[in-house]
């Protein structure tokens, strides 16, 4: 009887849930994979061989010095075989890393984009991975995907860009690059990619109800909730830009004052950049064009005291303590993962969160565990996630088999 295509998706999903276990177990036995997956030992024998036949995974010996006699064999994620090309695209420029299967990162490099650039991304993308290619030919092997995460937003079919950064884009990057390219296209939001690495391997993991808070240009929330993401694998990301906010401090008036009404006291308009960038220039006079370099200037003037610049991370640390108090209790939330270009000044913007939102939760006898993110912008971890993410969920075998 012929097998059904559930069976044959079946069978795909098992086989990238056995990958997962090697990869986060390295070295692990066929016992171990058995008693970790619930699979039968037969079951495991067969993914296990297709694995090794897909030149994904190879055994090894692993002798302790404790131990005479036979040595164990243990299975680990194959270094030999694939690469992956997996770049990060921001504002500043392209950040792309040829890397090993397991993540290990073979070749690096960065390339600046100017301004005038940004309408012509997909172009750009498709120089700068020519020249990638080019440069580092002789290190190149089969390359299994490429992966490109966007710090900012995709089109609905996840097949272009819309926003990078603070700029609106109307670009195609999925036909270009498929033309070009005769691997798989793995296509993200940097968020995603960012919730996704810090979940499995960052400071999220082993953690069941986790907040994902990115502060830059725009909010980016997920949830994390009896180890699920809310919404689906595509869109992590939830809008509570137009969540109102009480007036907790006269910077909401100054804010606000050119809004339409309705908009005064949106979340969107008291803790982004842009909301910055203003608090900046009202109560720091200054001269300085960019928005990047008007973060540091902050920084710099909260690290010599000034009771100003103080203000103004207090004043986004209490609105973000009010929504995140209400959602805390919504989701029963254990912890809450922060990730924003403020937290040069982390000591002082960190803890005044801590404080003020502790202070409301204790109310419901509820203490929450705030943390950084463990990845930074441009870390090869966020770059390989959703290569590694399309590995477990099987998607990406499905391409190879």
């Amino acid at each position: 009887m012929p097998r059904t295509k559930n069976s044959n998706l079946t069978s795909i999903q098992n086989l990238g849930e056995i990958y997962r276990l090697i990869e986060q177990f390295e070295l692990i036995s066929r016992i171990d994979l058995s008693k970790l997956s619930g699979f039968a030992p037969a079951s495991i024998t067969n993914l296990i061989r297709k694995l090794i036949d897909l030149k994904l995974v190879i055994e090894r010996t692993a002798q302790t010095s404790l131990v005479r006699g036979r040595p164990a064999v243990g299975l680990t994620v194959s270094p030999f075989y694939w690469q992956t090309i997996c770049g990060i695209i921001s504002e500043q420029g392209i950040e792309l890393f040829l890397c090993e299967l397991n993540g290990n990162v073979v070749e690096q490099c960065f390339y600046p984009i100017e301004r005038e650039q940004i309408s012509q991304l997909d172009k750009v993308l498709l120089e700068k991975l020519h020249a990638f290619q080019e440069r580092y030919q002789a290190k190149l092997s089969k390359i299994l995907a490429l992966s490109i995460s966007v710090i900012g937003q995709l089109n609905r079919c996840r097949t272009g860009i819309v926003k990078l950064g603070s700029s609106k884009l109307e670009l195609d990057l999925q036909t270009p690059l498929s033309e070009y390219f005769s691997i798989p296209i793995l296509l993200s939001e940097y968020f995603s990619a960012w919730v996704f690495a810090e979940s499995t391997f960052g400071s999220a993991i082993n953690s069941n109800n986790v907040i994902f808070l990115q502060l830059d240009d725009v909010i980016n929330m997920s949830v994390l909730s009896k180890g699920e993401v809310l919404h689906n694998e595509k869109e992590m990301r939830m809008n509570i830009d137009r969540v109102c906010l009480p007036k907790m401090s006269p910077l909401a008036e100054y804010i606000g004052q050119n809004l339409p009404k309705i908009e005064q006291q949106q979340l969107q308009h008291h803790v982004t950049y842009t909301t910055i960038y203003r608090l900046v220039d009202h109560l720091l006079p200054n001269t300085i064009p960019d928005g990047k370099k008007k973060l540091e200037y902050l920084c710099q003037q909260v690290a010599q005291n000034n009771q100003k610049a103080i203000d103004i991370l207090y004043y986004i640390a209490d609105n973000l303590s009010y929504i995140l108090m209400n959602l805390v209790n919504i989701f029963s939330s254990e912890k809450i993962i922060v990730k924003a270009g403020i937290l040069g000044e982390e000591e002082i913007f960190l803890q005044r969160l801590k404080q003020k939102l502790n202070e409301n939760l204790l109310l419901d006898h509820h203490n929450i565990d705030i943390v950084t993110g463990h990845y930074n912008y441009s870390e090869p971890e966020v770059a390989t996630a959703t290569i590694k993410q399309y590995l477990y969920n099987g998607r990406l075998l499905e391409k190879i088999i």
